[in-house]
């Protein structure tokens, strides 16, 4: 039960179907990225559902988000991609959460504890500069320690930092430094994996044998328009009036009617992750564009009516006419950004 008129539709079969597409078109394992509360989609449904879908793994970005997946009794196979405090490896143990090796200092701390056991993937940086280790001596060193205290070294890895540019020169160039680490280490992995979305359905290479999937099972992708956006989400006017020309709306009197017009209000707002910047974009009710007018509030938004609508009418903010991808060149942002954000207060 739920009592806001502000509201998220998750289409669980379109994220099968997503997942499935892509497992096909990249014939390799798909890893269901599950950050960011399933970007914005809830962690748990999306979670359960991509395992049924026949991913093999679930990857999140912190503790927290391992944490929350498996206090939600999901018990498919975890990796944490971002940094996670030594204090902590325990923890990870405990719940049987995979960790990167983000860097050899922080390896080497971690084993100053009985560490038998605990299940990584190396990370290598090939040109992301974030986290990873930056020369093969490191790996080196990062694989030997690990097999002196027992860890298991299920995979290695690397990210793409511009897979979405179509020419792929610096995908190329990532790729290739990898290759030559691989070719350089002579050992076996369960897992080798590189490719994010866009690289998995655009970058083609027959040395992994994974793909990180995050947007495209959510159904967006550069380079493959045959996916299903799983999320729309939608609102309903709560309160209508007429705003004659000269008046102002919102905070900051930024927005000015230039004679009398319709005025809806819907309860989103930027603490819904609902952001200041779709000021001046449109909704929709039916195929009628409605302009966001004022200031986004916190918890409220201004629609401009192209004619009266009455209290209780829904409002489409993300679906069939509402297309995020276009949003999102409109904000001058992307997908993910406008995903990611819609907070767990939108049931």
């Amino acid at each position: 039960m739920y009592y806001r008129d502000t509201w998220a539709e998750i289409d669980l079969d379109a994220l099968q179907e997503n997942i499935r597409k892509c497992a096909v078109v990249t014939n390799k394992a798909v890893f269901a990225v599950i950050k960011a509360n399933g970007y914005g989609h809830g962690d748990e449904f999306i979670a359960r559902k991509a395992l049924q879908a026949g991913a093999a793994m679930l990857m999140v970005s912190s503790m927290d988000e391992a944490m929350s997946l498996r206090n939600k009794k999901i018990d498919g196979d975890i990796l944490i991609l971002g940094f996670v405090h030594p204090k902590d490896v325990r923890l990870a143990m405990k719940n049987n959460i995979r960790l990167t090796v983000t860097s050899l200092d922080w390896l080497k701390q971690i084993v100053k504890n009985p560490v038998e056991g605990l299940i990584v993937h190396v990370k290598f940086d090939t040109g992301m500069n974030r986290l990873g280790a930056k020369e093969a001596d490191e790996v080196h060193e990062i694989l030997r320690l690990c097999d002196t205290h027992k860890m298991i070294v299920e995979g290695i890895f690397t990210h793409f930092a511009s897979s979405d540019e179509e020419d792929n020169r610096l995908t190329n160039k990532q790729f290739e430094k990898f290759e030559r680490l691989l070719d350089d280490l002579k050992r076996d992995f369960k897992w080798i994996h590189c490719a994010n979305t866009d690289a998995a359905l655009h970058f083609k290479e027959n040395r992994c044998n994974a793909t990180r999937l995050g947007l495209a099972i959510y159904g967006y992708s550069t380079y493959h328009n045959d996916l299903r956006p799983v999320m729309r989400l939608y609102s309903k006017i709560v309160h209508i009036k007429q705003v004659p020309a000269g008046e102002t709306i919102s905070y900051g009197a930024t927005y000015s009617p230039s004679e009398t017009e319709w005025i809806a209000t819907i309860p989103i707002g930027y603490a819904d992750g609902w952001n200041r910047k779709h000021q001046g974009d449109v909704a929709y009710i039916g195929e009628e564009p409605c302009e966001y007018v004022g200031r986004i509030c916190m918890d409220q938004t201004m629609l401009k009516l192209q004619s009266y609508h009455p209290v209780d009418t829904i409002v489409e903010l993300i679906g069939d006419h509402a297309d995020v991808v276009k949003m999102a060149k409109r904000m001058d942002t992307i997908p993910y950004e406008i995903l990611t954000q819609v907070s767990d207060r939108i049931p």
